[in-house]
């Protein structure tokens, strides 16, 4: 179990308007808004000194209030398409009352995300006194890139167990320390990323409806243990 987890905040950033699904964080799961399945798994992990959630939607800080953490109104400037995490993140960092080390970062999108997971992934980053990390699944499919013709990058292997494996950003958790993030102001660096592998079907990331109605299938099963 994490010894300083009295180092460690949880940011949530959860914008009010989404581009393709509208008021995507507030769809339900089990009667239960993806925010709140959010907010759930990181008050169940009693991983974090604080847990932050960060909106310019006074529906969705209610959810925060409801459940006892702290919760912060955007500004207007942070409240567009084009706001990164990071900006959140160094607005809410800026403020000197937040005392800690370390931040993770919880997409409200990702509902699947297993406590068990989290613990894991936040013991891995701190036993291996990580400056950054993020979480990625792994794909031994044929891939190409996005040309006229599919050339495959494994070189057309037809036995699946032969090809090289990659693996991606699936956005399920992201981790970083404060000195890392206040040198570059970012979350990761250029190169050379830190990851974890996490099951592809866990870190389903809800961006169109299809991957909402797969994630409320998958949540409803018994054996799923969140």
């Amino acid at each position: 179990m994490l010894k300083n987890k009295s180092n460690t905040i949880c940011i949530i950033p959860a914008r009010k308007n989404s581009v393709r699904i509208k008021n995507k964080n507030l769809l339900k799961i089990s009667n239960k808004s993806l925010v709140e399945i959010c907010i759930n798994v990181a008050k169940k992990s009693k991983l974090f000194k604080e847990i932050i959630l960060s909106s310019d939607s006074k529906k969705i800080l209610k959810i925060g209030k409801k459940n006892n953490i702290t919760y912060l109104m955007r500004k207007k400037s942070l409240s567009t398409s084009s706001v990164t995490t990071d900006d959140v993140v160094k607005d809410i960092i800026s403020d000197n009352k937040y005392k800690f080390k370390n931040i993770v970062i919880l997409q409200v999108t990702s509902p699947l995300r297993r406590k068990k997971t989290l613990i894991n992934f936040i013991n891995h980053c701190i036993k291996k006194n990580l400056q950054s990390c993020l979480s990625v699944s792994t794909i031994n499919d044929n891939i190409s890139e996005k040309k006229k013709f599919f050339n495959s990058i494994n070189g057309n292997v037809r036995n699946s167990q032969k090809r090289k494996q990659y693996i991606y950003e699936n956005g399920l958790i992201y981790f970083v320390t404060k000195k890392f993030f206040g040198n570059n102001n970012k979350i990761y660096p250029k190169n050379n990323w830190n990851y974890f592998i996490t099951d592809k079907y866990e870190s389903t990331d809800i961006n169109e409806y299809k991957d909402y109605l797969i994630a409320k299938k998958i949540y409803k099963l018994k054996e799923y243990d969140f």
